[in-house]
């Protein structure tokens, strides 16, 4: 799914209001009695979205679940039935994409999404990221998508405190994103010449592995620290993903205490 406009577009401003007035059930209700079935892709992939990003509604993460899994259901139903191999294809791609945001939304190191996690929120997280990692299997994803799959699925296990569970997926992670590294002839191992890919996968990991009670991963998360630091202060265009990184661990940090 490309960031085009989605063309309900103008049909935003109804659904808006059923979504404020009468609440998300009735809203799912509404898209899902369309009898388009493009439609009804384009509606709820729109309000999934429009929910998602905020957009002036008061959303709750409770109401960002119902409506991205009824997308995301819904995108899958259809592709179960589609009879064309690359329609098929696409309407999987979108339930993959929409499940990966969730699971985004969902992960507990947004500074900006201070709305406590509960462990429904995390076993919900959880779920998105194996459909993702299934659904990319199936439609032969290469090493980024699997290294974000590893990595949604790595964060709701620190949620759970599961940290075996996490550390696991963060070495899948970085294995993907060393995959990708190679490919790209750039380095492998963590550092201010590394890729974003390679050095969040390696934080992420030690992350796991210092809260698991493994004392000596705390340097080797502040050296991650400290590569997106130097990248961040001598490299304009990556700047803003180096910030991120650093946000993202030290929210981490701040949210998730250890065993």
């Amino acid at each position: 799914m490309t960031q085009t406009t989605n063309p309900f577009e103008q049909l935003w401003p109804e659904l808006s209001e059923i979504y404020l007035q009468s609440g998300i059930v009735s809203l799912i209700d509404h898209i899902g009695a369309k009898s388009e079935p493009m439609q009804r892709r384009g509606l709820f992939l729109m309000a999934s979205q429009r929910i998602s990003a905020g957009q002036d509604l008061p959303r709750t993460l409770a109401d960002l679940i119902a409506i991205s899994r009824a997308a995301i259901d819904e995108f899958a139903a259809q592709a179960e039935v589609e009879s064309d191999a690359e329609e098929r294809d696409r309407r999987l791609d979108g339930a993959n994409i929409l499940s990966y945001n969730l699971a985004a939304d969902l992960a507990p190191c947004w500074p900006e999404d201070p709305e406590p996690r509960t462990d429904d929120h995390f076993k919900a997280g959880i779920r998105c990221a194996e459909d993702c990692l299934r659904w990319r299997s199936e439609l032969n994803k290469g090493a980024v998508p699997f290294h974000m799959a590893w990595w949604a699925l790595g964060t709701h296990r620190c949620g759970l405190a599961d940290w075996s569970g996490a550390i696991a997926a963060f070495e899948s992670s970085l294995e993907a994103a060393r995959d990708h590294a190679k490919e790209s002839a750039s380095p492998i191992e963590v550092g201010p010449d590394a890729s974003f890919l390679i050095n969040i996968a390696t934080g992420w990991l030690e992350f796991a592995r210092w809260r698991g009670g493994d004392k000596s991963s705390y340097d080797r998360f502040l050296q991650v620290i400290s590569a997106f630091s130097e990248i961040a202060k001598r490299n304009d265009d990556d700047h803003a993903d180096s910030m991120l990184g650093i946000q993202q661990l030290e929210t981490a940090a701040s949210r998730l205490p250890g065993s």
